[in-house]
């Protein structure tokens, strides 16, 4: 084996482990990420058969993806632990009611957990923020008076 060789061959060598390492850290960070999502499913679908009865209660369902963390996730990824939990035969904490009085940012799931986690409101209580509402409500009334 001449030097020449031996150069392509380690050459070859530090391309193959760059290349390697570059392809694996992306699938490293997502296969945390699915792990991360599956613990969320999972911790939600835990207190949830725990305590049932609990849910046709609008707050508790959005109170519990708060708890779980779920205001850190994208919509992509809440729509995925959503789908995971109503595979498990629970209600799906998508279906809002009451909780879409909101009509800027927090209209959607995500936009209101991530709020909510801003502003330190606990989701599950529902009195709370139907006051907030209110009180923006009008303070917006009074600002257009």
């Amino acid at each position: 084996m001449t030097l020449a060789d031996l150069a392509k061959l380690l050459i070859g060598a530090i391309i193959g482990f760059i290349v390697g390492f570059f392809t694996r850290w992306p699938l490293d960070k997502l296969a945390e990420r699915r792990a991360l999502l599956k613990s969320m499913g999972d911790r939600y679908i835990g207190n949830a058969q725990a305590d049932s009865n609990q849910q046709d209660d609008e707050f508790w369902r959005l109170g519990m993806l708060q708890k779980v963390g779920a205001a850190e996730l994208s919509a992509c990824e809440l729509s995925r632990v959503c789908r995971r939990i109503t595979a498990h035969g629970l209600r799906d904490p998508r279906h809002r009611e009451i909780s879409t009085v909101f009509k800027d940012r927090r209209r959607s799931l995500a936009g209101l957990l991530r709020w909510a986690s801003q502003e330190s409101i606990d989701l599950s209580d529902g009195s709370r923020v139907l006051r907030r509402h209110a009180e923006e409500v009008d303070a917006q009334s009074s600002n257009d008076a």
